[in-house]
């Protein structure tokens, strides 16, 4: 198994805690046993800062979907970058594409 990146981990967590105050006020499955948004970046902090900053990308990604969270092109393209120091593919970041704001 290859090591945790913990290098990353600054850039991951300065990304969720940016982030965090934009979905305070959503909620993950609000309609069946609903989890403030408050909570799941919590969590993402903890995968990124305990287990592992890769992880904790990968499903912060998935919450930037799931929550919805409108992104500028500068943050999606710091996104991007993030993902290509994990060695990420092609098509990894671009799942959340559609979030970047236009007009």
């Amino acid at each position: 198994m290859a090591p945790v990146r913990t290098e990353l981990a600054d850039l991951v967590l300065r990304e969720v805690r940016e982030t965090a105050p934009t979905v305070a006020d959503k909620t993950v499955s609000p309609h069946w046993r609903p989890v403030p948004a408050t909570e799941v970046m919590d969590a993402l902090e903890h995968v990124v800062t305990r287990i592992d900053p890769d992880l904790g990308f990968r499903l912060f990604l998935r919450v930037l979907s799931v929550l919805q969270v409108s992104l500028t092109q500068e943050r999606y393209d710091r996104y991007r970058a993030i993902g290509e120091r994990f060695g990420y593919g092609e098509y990894h970041v671009c799942d959340v594409d559609y979030l970047i704001e236009t007009g």
